[in-house]
């Protein structure tokens, strides 16, 4: 193996990108732009890319968002259309050149980076007394980062028997984090990725634990509600959530079929757009905070039945993987986060970020690994059967004679 070949090993590839998503956004996102280029230039891994199923629909659904928004003016609707190809270009290399160990290791990465994340949460807190984003654009997405955190040291220490204790070192690091950013559905999202990973796992007794300590720390809340501060705010937070939603959907009934690409929400709100409702321009903010309403605004019925497509294309493979498998690397962490991010997006869709987005499309590549063991379970079933029923022909021939 050259030296330029081991510099850029596919292990080397995904500890880069799996690090680039607790750095700076726009470290982040240069190195999106860099590996994702890199892995379509170079011929070695791009033989590696567009072999999974579903592959079709998803250039269609990227060419249809960035013609869509190219028509509508939508420049950076374009841009985001081409940064989600790049990302699921490092996915789908992801998908085929992990391995147990090294998925093992970028797992061990982000349950590490909740430390100084959460140390620097602290220090900010000390400097500027508000609510903490260190270096991920806003308040949300730190808290969204830090809730995947723990939801991966939650599958770490449920996977292992020794060396658990250092996954709940780093979880409560995380923990404090979130705190200091001050998400409160960011809680509600560990609290589901944890129970699905309990319940997936058949952890019964952790479960029962669990659900206890989350009831003490509820009675906690109600009896010193000071302990969480924008407790009190929760009621200003659902009218802007309502006037976002019905705005929404006003702006969906003015294009329902095709929509103007990502971000729409936004794209209007520059353009000044004026609702018929209340005479007033849409409602100050990058997107519907709302998983059924932004795939509409954005993509249309005809883009969202597509996206619909590509999601049922690559969960049916997990479910087909959890199913079958009875030891299964990845998809049971996929699962738990997949249902943990998707009770945070009733109300903020915190993935649709680059590191967001990034660090779940890298862990969703994870599920390569169970359909190699999934494929080698039934190659060595054919086998088997086609040696029984050799052996079964021997045996009849021998009668014969």
């Amino acid at each position: 193996m050259t030296k330029k070949a081991k510099l850029l090993s596919p292990e080397k590839i995904m500890y880069i990108a799996f690090i680039s998503v607790f750095l700076h956004y726009l470290i982040t996102a240069a190195v999106i732009i860099v590996l994702g280029l890199y892995l379509l230039i170079s011929p070695n891994t791009r033989k590696q890319i567009f072999v999974h199923k579903g592959k079709i629909i998803f250039f269609v659904f990227i060419l249809y968002t960035l013609t869509v928004a190219l028509l509508n003016r939508n420049f950076l609707g374009a841009v985001c259309s081409v940064a989600l190809f790049l990302m699921i270009v490092i996915s789908y290399y992801a998908r085929s050149t992990f391995t147990e160990k090294c998925f093992e290791n970028c797992l061990d990465i982000c349950c590490y980076a909740g430390v100084p994340i959460g140390i620097a949460t602290v220090i900010e807190r000390l400097i500027t007394g508000k609510r903490c984003m260190l270096w991920f654009y806003n308040e949300n997405y730190l808290c969204a980062m830090l809730a995947a955190v723990i939801v991966i040291c939650a599958f770490q220490a449920t996977s292992h028997k020794k060396g658990v204790l250092i996954y709940y070192v780093c979880a409560v690091f995380a923990a404090v984090g979130m705190f200091m950013g001050e998400s409160l559905f960011a809680f509600t999202e560990v609290f589901v990725g944890i129970c699905v990973i309990l319940i997936l796992k058949h952890k019964h007794l952790m479960l029962s634990m669990f659900l206890l300590a989350v009831c003490f720390m509820l009675v906690m809340l109600y009896c010193i509600p000071e302990l969480m501060p924008r407790l009190a705010e929760s009621n200003i937070s659902t009218e802007r959530r309502i006037k976002i939603w019905n705005d929404g959907m006003e702006l969906f009934r003015h294009s329902p079929l095709f929509g103007r690409g990502f971000l729409t929400f936004f794209h209007c709100r520059n353009q000044g757009f004026i609702l018929e409702s209340d005479g007033q321009i849409v409602y100050k903010t990058q997107h519907a905070h709302n998983f059924a309403i932004e795939p509409l605004l954005s993509f249309g019925i005809i883009g969202t039945v597509m996206l619909l497509i590509l999601l049922w294309s690559y969960f049916s493979k997990v479910s087909e993987c959890k199913e079958l498998l009875r030891s299964n690397t990845a998809t049971t962490l996929i699962l738990a986060l997949s249902a943990a991010i998707m009770i945070h997006m009733t109300t903020d869709l915190t993935a649709m970020w680059i590191q967001t987005g990034l660090l779940t499309l890298l862990i969703m590549g994870g599920v390569g690994i169970d359909e190699r063991a999934l494929h080698k379970r039934l190659l060595a079933c054919v086998a088997k059967a086609k040696e029984q029923e050799q052996n079964q022909r021997i045996g009849e021939d021998n009668e014969q004679e």
